[in-house]
């Protein structure tokens, strides 16, 4: 997660070391084989660029040093420009690490105005598990009388600048203790790279555990993602995760037979320095409880061994995702952040304040004007009127904009001004418009403080400034109800919707090959830790089938993994799916393109032509995504990954971890050619959920406006007509009464 602080900030989260990088990180071994460089660009963790701007400008650089390794040396390559107007003698780059001044960079005239590079070394003895870089301008134009925010004052670090870290490993002890490190490390913010080694020929029992295992390092990941390559009897050159039964485990690891379910950290023949983590049980209840064991009672582990003697849990309810915003009471902005710091402030341009909103993928929104909140928030005031604001923005997209107005207008008097600490005090309510807003969203906070600059040399600029959003402001979905349009592969993508509406997948059976490779179970570890890095919640009672089990799994969502067996499995199911693999052939029939990306939408899209069809033999890796009604159980889901070879699964998983293309994936079918993502919107549509009754038809009525103006016409008139039958009734009854006297 990016994070910035500071006048204009840039708070960058780095991948130091570790296996995982990513793809602009690069490695290389020293002359010292225990030692390893690593680089890490800006622009490969999203951040473009770094402005300083001012007199004592301030940006920030975050990152953190893992468990197992320790930093021997270390150097800072900037790659930057700055302004030909600074003074040589007055200005420069100040460097800090930790607090402790590393370096300073002259902002010489000669090399002002184009780009250059600088180094600065950086002290290991100043590293700890968490560090923070700090770039600080100290910049001058003229000798006189100055303006401190003057435009002249500014300095560009570009995105390809990069951190450049000597780390060594260290050996650590078999304590369980440490975990989930050094598996999973905090302190390392890029993609966790984890094995998973299964004997040659794993039962679907002891595959079943490995996956709630694989769910729950997924949830430690979460926005780092997470992949899990498997090995069959082999142990990689890596931490990794071994899972065996007394009658099946690896063949390259010895292992003494146990009595009971039991969890071990043992060194990794191959090298002390790695560790693997060893679930073993008698046999397949046993290796399951052991790894629920460890799940639910990580925290209390010691030792380099454990015995697991009893687990019991309950069933979660619908959407009680940990990650989710709750639906039964508003929620406050303090629960949603990590850190209250957050949502403080400092200067006149703050740094903006990111809270992170997971909404349940199916909140149905429509004929709402939208999402309340009602938001707290204090500030610096002004000493007049002025140019101060608060930008609320949504996803990128402006919502409203506050002025900020002076203690005098809004504190009313001394004591109210005691009371606030010399800051004011305002409440605003707004709402989040439902076609903004998707399963995981960004809600924004830009202060931006007025600067008053009566004539030179008449003021001295002190940046004293303090800006806060309250914690207890909140957000409210309590008074929306749960509805959604299938097939939907958006909803999917996002937020593994409708699978994740029980965030333990209770109502989930995952469809595996018979026979299972490698690249089908990387499948299945990827998706169980997507979905739970989704809901925060372990999937602990997802059911495992294999093909000829599928053709009795009623009332669960299915979730079909890629293979020639599931294919076949698609074609005895339904005959008429627009997407389908043969032996050696493909048959596709054409669908509307899904243009708009509108997740959650319950808008359908159709077409009332015969679709054409087409059958074609091709070479090349064809993958794809399909959703579409269960035809075991009505309302229940199957979603089901295409793809004959391992190559397409790897294109698919490829896909399904970039950020960029996630959104491009839609509609009822997605097709993958060349890393390129095609997405066609279903032709019919069915809808899970429910709604109140007058909801209901008003919601699906308004897609029939003539029908809908007809029945309120019928409706008027039947009324009508009642009405006048009672009126006449009791016209008559009254004559006849008067008729009797």
């Amino acid at each position: 997660m990016l994070r910035t602080k500071g006048a204009i900030t840039a708070i960058l989260t780095l991948l130091l070391a570790g296996p995982a990088l990513g793809a602009q990180a690069v490695q290389s071994a020293t002359s010292d084989s225990s030692t390893k460089e690593t680089h890490v660009t800006f622009s490969a963790l999203g951040a473009n660029s770094i402005s300083l701007q001012g007199v004592q400008a301030v940006a920030g650089l975050d990152f953190g040093t893992r468990k197992d390794q320790m930093v021997v040396g270390g150097a800072l390559h900037l790659r930057m420009t700055y302004s030909p107007s600074l003074i040589e003698q007055l200005s420069h780059l100040r460097v800090s690490l930790n607090g402790q001044s590393v370096g300073v960079i002259t902002l010489t005239k000669a090399d002002a105005g184009r780009e250059v590079e600088r180094s600065i070394a950086l002290d290991p003895r100043y590293f700890s598990d968490y560090n923070h870089i700090e770039l600080e301008l100290i910049g001058h134009y003229t000798t006189e009388c100055e303006d401190p925010q003057h435009s002249s004052l500014w300095v560009k670090i570009a995105g390809d600048s990069d951190l450049t870290l000597d780390v060594r490993s260290l050996e650590l002890g078999d304590d369980l203790a440490l975990l989930p490190a050094p598996f999973f490390d905090a302190h390392d913010n890029g993609r966790l790279l984890l094995p998973i080694v299964l004997p040659g020929k794993a039962s679907i029992g002891l595959i079943r555990s490995a996956g709630v295992a694989a769910s729950w390092f997924g949830v430690l990941a979460d926005y780092r993602g997470a992949r899990f390559p498997v090995s069959f009897d082999t142990l990689p050159a890596q931490h990794a995760m071994v899972f065996a039964t007394n009658d099946s485990h690896p063949a390259g690891l010895p292992l003494s037979p146990v009595q009971s379910p039991t969890v071990s950290i043992v060194d990794n023949p191959a090298d002390h320095a790695l560790k693997l983590l060893v679930f073993q049980g008698k046999d397949e209840a046993q290796l399951r409880q052991a790894v629920e064991g460890v799940v639910i009672g990580n925290a209390v582990l010691t030792g380099n061994s454990a015995t697991v003697d009893r687990v019991s849990y309950e069933r979660r309810r619908p959407y009680d995702a940990p990650r989710w915003l709750p639906g039964d009471r508003p929620v406050k902005l303090g629960e949603l952040v990590e850190d209250p710091n957050q949502l403080q402030g400092h200067g006149v341009a703050p740094a903006p304040m990111t809270v992170n909103l997971r909404l349940p993928p199916d909140l149905f929104t429509w004929g709402k004007p939208g999402v309340p909140v009602d938001v707290h928030y204090r500030y610096t005031a002004p000493a007049e009127r002025d140019n101060s604001l608060l930008a609320v923005s949504v996803n990128n997209q402006l919502l409203r904009s506050y002025r900020l107005p002076p203690e005098s207008e809004s504190a009313g008097h001394l004591l109210v001004s005691l009371l606030q600490n010399d800051g004011s005090r305002q409440t605003r309510a707004l709402l989040l418009p439902g076609f903004q807003l998707s399963s995981d969203n960004q809600l924004v906070f830009q202060f931006s403080m007025d600067s008053h600059r009566e004539a030179n040399c008449k003021e001295v600029f002190i940046d004293n400034t303090r800006e806060s959003i309250d914690p207890d402001s909140t957000v409210d979905i309590s008074g929306f109800a749960h509805y959604a349009a299938l097939p939907n592969l958006a909803l999917f993508a996002n937020a593994g919707y409708p699978f994740t509406r029980e965030a333990d997948l209770a109502e989930t059976a995952v469809i595996l090959p018979d026979i299972a490779d490698a690249s089908s179970l990387e499948e299945l570890f990827f998706l169980l830790g997507r979905m739970g890095r989704q809901t925060g919640a372990v999937a602990l009672a997802y059911r495992l089938l294999n093909v000829q089990q599928a053709l009795e799994a009623k009332g669960v969502d299915l979730l079909v993994l890629s293979g020639s067996a599931s294919n076949d499995l698609l074609q005895r199911w339904n005959a008429n799916l627009p997407l389908q693999f043969g032996k050696g052939d493909r048959q596709y029939r054409q669908l509307a393109s899904a243009a708009t990306p509108l997740t959650g939408s319950l808008l359908r899209v159709s077409n009332g032509a015969t679709a054409p069809q087409v059958q074609l033999r091709a070479g090349g890796s064809l993958a794809g995504i399909l959703s579409f009604e269960s035809p075991l159980t009505s309302g229940r889901t199957v979603v089901a990954l295409l793809g004959t070879e391992p190559a397409a699964a790897q294109s698919l998983l490829a896909t399904l971890d970039d950020n960029s293309k996630v959104p491009l994936i839609r509609g009822e079918l997605a097709v993958i050619r060349n890393g390129t993502v095609q997405s066609f919107g279903a032709e019919k549509v069915y809808y899970l959920g429910s709604l109140p009754w007058w909801q209901w038809l008003w919601f699906h009525f308004s897609h029939h406006a003539l029908l809908l103006i007809a029945l309120s016409l019928g409706a008027a008139i039947g009324v009508g007509l009642l009405i006048y039958g009672i009126l006449q009734r009791r016209v008559s009854g009254r004559l006849e009464g008067s008729a009797g006297k």
